[in-house]
Formats: structure tokens, C-alpha cells, sequence
């Protein structure tokens, strides 16, 4: 039942971004337009405002998106705890971490749910974006740290103030200090992006899901003919970087 109820977090992450990220993107986007096309002599400051306003709302989404996608994945996880009876404990030598809300996101994570699901969580294809996501949603929460130390060295490009996209550091060379996080700027595609991976993510568990069922309706096993030729083609860019194997389900 842990699935079942899973198969809607993928619809409820989208209907986030098309009724309430992007109109809300969309009407600063108007007003940026609005004053940029403006001769008024306080359209500069205007601008400067809307523009600052603009990229913290994006850091807030990105913060919100987040949010929905971690608490998806613990539920899910701690539902398939308490259905199947098993207990994924310890994953780690670190004190505390004994239930699925007090895991860490990464190795932690990754045993429990391969250990409730028989399936790598990075052999996913939506991982690598997935964990971006936590990265950059821990960055808009916490602010400079470590967390900014590490999105600064594995994406420059999202502090394009600091970042020249031709600049070859020489190998000997010390990684330059991260900027601060007042410099970040998210794109909005990488929204886009996040919530899109979200849904691959819930649609391969829910491929998963109906491929494991032994006694499967005709109707079921009809649309999983359609869902395989589609993965085969690459339509959805749905799969798995690593072989999976799940048990059977009734």
C-alpha cells in the first residue's frame, strides 16, 4: 500500500509548480517587464528591488520544493517500514540514527532504503538531481557553510557574479573560497528540473511496484507492454543505472 499511496506524490509536486511556483514567477516576471519598459524615474530602484525579490523567491521555492520532496520519501519509506515489518536499524555508528526521520539524507538513507525496497536508491535516474536538491535546498536554508562550500565546487555557474564559464584553473591551483550565498542565483529551469526528476522518481517506483505484482490483471499487464516500449525508447528517460531486483507482491 506504501506504493499506492506514493503514486500520487509525483502529481501533487507538479500541480505545486504549475499553480503555485510558476504564477508566482510569472507575475514578477510581469512586473520586472513592466518597469524595465518604464521611463519613470524610479524604475531603477524599482528594478533593483524586484530583482532581489525575485531571486529569494526562488531560493524560498527551491527551499519548498525540498521540503515536499523529503517528507515524500521519508513517508514512504516509513510505510514500507511499518507494512513490511522489517526493521532497517542501524545504519550508521552515529547516535540517534535509528528511525527514518532521524536518518541523514545520503548513506544513511541509501541503507534503509535499499534494505526496505531491495533497490540502490542512487541506481535511480533521477538521483543525481535528486541530491542536487537537497544540496541546494540545504544552501537556500542554512546559508554559507559547508553545504555552500560544496555547491560552489561542483556548480560554480550558479554564482554567474563569480564563475566565468571559459576560466581553467591549473590543477595545482587551490579551489577558490565559495562566494556568499547572498550571490547565489537559482535558475528557473533548475525548478523545473527538480520537480520533474520528483515525478521520474515516483513513476520508475511505480513501474517497479506493478512489475512485481505475480498476478497481474490483463489490463495492468496491457499498460506495462505501453510503459516498457516508452523506457526502451527512452520516451520518459525513465531507469535505472544499476539492475534491480524487488520481491514479488500480491
Amino acid at each position: 500500500m506504501a506504493d499506492v499511496y506514493a503514486s500520487r506524490y509525483g502529481p501533487i509536486a507538479k500541480d505545486f509548480l504549475s499553480l503555485v511556483v510558476n504564477p508566482s514567477l510569472d507575475a514578477l516576471d510581469v512586473q520586472i517587464k513592466y518597469w524595465e519598459d518604464s521611463e519613470d524615474s524610479v524604475s531603477y530602484f524599482m528594478l533593483a528591488d524586484l530583482n532581489e525579490l525575485l531571486y529569494k523567491t526562488r531560493m524560498a521555492f527551491c527551499l519548498s520544493i525540498q521540503s515536499l520532496w523529503e517528507q515524500q520519501i521519508r513517508t514512504y519509506l516509513a510505510d514500507c517500514q511499518r507494512q513490511l515489518g522489517i526493521n532497517p536499524f542501524p545504519v550508521s555508528n552515529r547516535k540517534g540514527a535509528n528511525s527514518i526521520q532521524t536518518v541523514y539524507w545520503g548513506d544513511e538513507l541509501n541503507a534503509v532504503f535499499e534494505r526496505l525496497r531491495n533497490i540502490a536508491l542512487p541506481s535511480f535516474a533521477s538521483f543525481e538531481s535528486l541530491d542536487l536538491l537537497m544540496l541546494v535546498g540545504n544552501v537556500c536554508r542554512h546559508g554559507d557553510g559547508n553545504s555552500s562550500a560544496r555547491l560552489w565546487r561542483i556548480r560554480p555557474d550558479l554564482w554567474p557574479a563569480y564563475h566565468k564559464a571559459d576560466e581553467i584553473l591549473p590543477k595545482s591551483a587551490p579551489p577558490p573560497q565559495a562566494p556568499s550565498v547572498q550571490s547565489l542565483k537559482i535558475p528557473r529551469e533548475m525548478l523545473d528540473d527538480f520537480v520533474d526528476k520528483i515525478c521520474l522518481f515516483w513513476e520508475d517506483t511505480n513501474y517497479i511496484y506493478e512489475e512485481s505484482i505475480e498476478r497481474k490483471h490483463p489490463s495492468l499487464e496491457a499498460r506495462l507492454v505501453v510503459r516498457r516500449a516508452e523506457r526502451a525508447k527512452g520516451i520518459r528517460n525513465g531507469g535505472f543505472t544499476t539492475p534491480i531486483s524487488i520481491a514479488p507482491s500480491e
